[in-house]
């Protein structure tokens, strides 16, 4: 992107887990369809879809979900005992791309859009954002945005210790927001009206103990289904007023966060790319010459 342009445009896609799937299908859409935005941001597995799409790499999401979740190399608790994370992020961002799926690091890399991974700064409790051109390693960027609470060790980004970007911005359309771009598309892994719940006990006493050291995360970790169902409703009235675009399930998603049924992942990705294809020309017709 050219120094001192004005974006008009943004995509923001949330994640969720194994949830993140129904976005994969959404973006292989928007790919086949030639829909591309200057300005990307994703949080958890929204960012990891993201780095896909920014990729071009067509149906490399899917396949990550749906095969890899099944693979003992990149999530299993013996992961969890002798790595401290559930998921391997190491395995999954150099020896996959090697041995297994390729990888178009040149597409991701040439891309002139900006591609913003959402993570959440251990030490302060809120929301970080690195763009892929101004950290040291965007693969660290992609595994801290992506590393869940209480499942996973925490990712230093440049001097930054990390988790999960849904525990302070589980739908990062406030920042475009705040920047006052025109045109904010949203891919939601929820379906309206979803609010969390508050986080269950044992999962309390848990982060308590993993976080006792870190009180402002803790803190943001316990309270984050309040700052999620306020996002929640801000979003729906801004979908109200026509500011941003949402494209999301119309029903209610049973996927967890960490699932591992095949045919389960498969149809999300199908309902998913279905709701990309059939929003086409809505999309076309909101963003209208707010492209670049």
């Amino acid at each position: 992107m050219e120094q001192g342009k004005k974006v008009k445009s943004a995509l923001v896609i949330q994640g969720g887990g194994t949830r993140g799937i129904y976005a994969a299908g959404v973006l292989d859409a928007f790919l086949l369809n030639k829909i591309s935005f200057p300005y990307i941001i994703g949080t958890s597995a929204g960012s990891l879809c993201g780095a896909n799409y920014l990729s071009k790499d067509f149906g490399r999401s899917k396949y990550v979900v749906t095969e890899l979740m099944s693979d003992p190399k990149f999530v299993s608790v013996r992961n969890r005992i002798f790595k401290g994370t559930i998921f391997d992020f190491d395995f999954l961002f150099h020896e996959v791309p090697k041995s297994i799926l390729p990888f178009n690091e040149k597409e991701f890399f040439n891309s002139s859009s900006l591609f913003y991974m959402v993570a959440t700064d251990m030490n302060s409790g809120k929301t970080i954002y690195f763009e892929k051109n101004a950290i040291s390693d965007p693969y660290k960027g992609l595994a801290a945005s992506s590393s869940l609470p209480l499942l996973s060790k925490p990712v230093n980004v440049d001097g930054y210790l990390c988790l999960d970007g849904g525990v302070a911005m589980s739908v990062p359309f406030r920042k475009p927001l705040e920047e006052e771009i025109e045109k904010i598309v949203v891919i939601a892994t929820r379906n309206k009206g979803y609010r969390k719940k508050e986080i269950k006990n044992l999962q309390k006493i848990i982060a308590k103990s993993l976080y006792k050291d870190y009180p402002l995360l803790l803190n943001a970790f316990l309270k984050s289904h309040e700052k999620y169902n306020k996002d929640m409703d801000l979003l729906d009235r801004l979908e109200e007023e026509g500011r941003v675009c949402v494209i999301r399930p119309d029903f209610e998603v049973n996927v967890g966060v960490a699932c591992k049924d095949k045919q389960e992942l498969l149809s999300l990705y199908d309902r998913g790319f279905h709701d990309g294809t059939s929003n086409i020309n809505k999309i076309k017709k909101y963003l209208g010459d707010k492209y670049e």
